[in-house]
C-alpha cells in the first residue's frame, strides 16, 4: 500500500511540474502613424504579465505591413519583428488607432486581419483602431468603443455598430474594443485577467502601477 502511494505522490507531482500556464502568441499591428501608447501599452502588459512568478502568458511580436521599421505619429522610429506575411500565428492580434483609412489603403493589411478574425483568436482594437475593424465590417451589430472624440464620427459612419458610452472597453467574445490610447493598457489588462484570473490582472497592474 505504501508503495502505491509514493507512486501516486511522485506520479502527481511529475504531472504537477509539468504543468504550464498557455503562454499566448501575441501580434501587434504596428504602421506609419500609428499612436505611439496605443501599441506600447498593450505590449506593456503582455510582456510583463508573469503567471504564477514563474513563467509568461504572452510572447508578443510587433508587426508592420512589410516587416520594415515604421514611424509613430510622435516621430518615433519602431522597428517591426515580422512582416504580416511571416508573422507567426498568434492567439492575440491588436489593431492600434492612427490611420483610420489603413484597411482601405493596404489590402494586405485588410486581408491578414480578416484571416485573423476567422480564427478562434482575440482581435482587439485601441483606440480609432475601431475605424480599421469598422471598415472590414468586424464590428457590424456588436458593441464598441473608441477615443472620446472619435465616436460621434464611428456612429455616423457605421450606424450597424452599438457605439458604448462610459466604458473603458467592450467585449464581444473574440473581438475586444478599447477607448482612447492609455486604454489600451486597460483592455490588455482585462485579457490578462479573463485569460489568467483577477489575482493575476491585479499583480501586472501593480507592477506598473497603474491604477484600475
Amino acid at each position: 500500500m505504501n508503495a502505491l502511494k509514493y507512486a501516486l505522490i511522485l506520479f502527481l507531482f511529475l504531472i504537477s511540474s509539468n504543468l504550464k500556464a498557455k503562454e499566448y502568441i501575441v501580434s501587434i499591428l504596428i504602421y506609419d502613424e500609428v499612436y505611439l501608447m496605443d501599441f506600447a501599452g498593450p505590449l506593456e502588459i503582455f510582456n510583463d504579465a508573469m503567471i504564477d512568478d514563474s513563467s509568461s502568458g504572452f510572447k508578443v511580436f510587433l508587426v508592420s505591413p512589410n516587416g520594415k521599421p515604421i514611424k509613430a505619429h510622435t516621430g518615433t522610429i519602431i522597428n517591426a519583428d515580422y512582416s504580416i506575411q511571416n508573422a507567426p500565428k498568434s492567439d492575440i492580434m491588436v489593431i492600434p488607432g492612427g490611420n483610420l483609412k489603413l484597411a482601405k489603403e493596404n489590402k494586405d493589411v485588410a486581408d491578414w486581419i480578416i484571416k485573423f478574425s476567422k480564427t478562434d483568436g482575440i482581435l482587439m482594437s485601441v483606440c480609432t483602431g475601431a475605424f480599421i475593424l469598422a471598415d472590414l465590417g468586424l464590428l457590424d451589430n456588436q458593441k464598441a468603443t473608441t477615443w472620446y472624440g472619435a465616436k460621434t464620427n464611428l456612429k455616423k459612419k457605421y450606424p450597424l455598430i452599438n457605439v458604448v458610452e462610459g466604458q473603458r472597453y467592450t467585449d464581444n467574445g473574440n473581438i475586444i474594443t478599447t477607448s482612447g490610447v492609455s486604454a489600451g493598457i486597460d483592455g490588455a489588462l482585462y485579457l490578462v485577467e479573463r485569460l489568467f484570473g483577477k489575482e493575476e490582472s491585479v499583480k501586472t497592474a501593480k507592477y506598473i502601477e497603474w491604477e484600475r
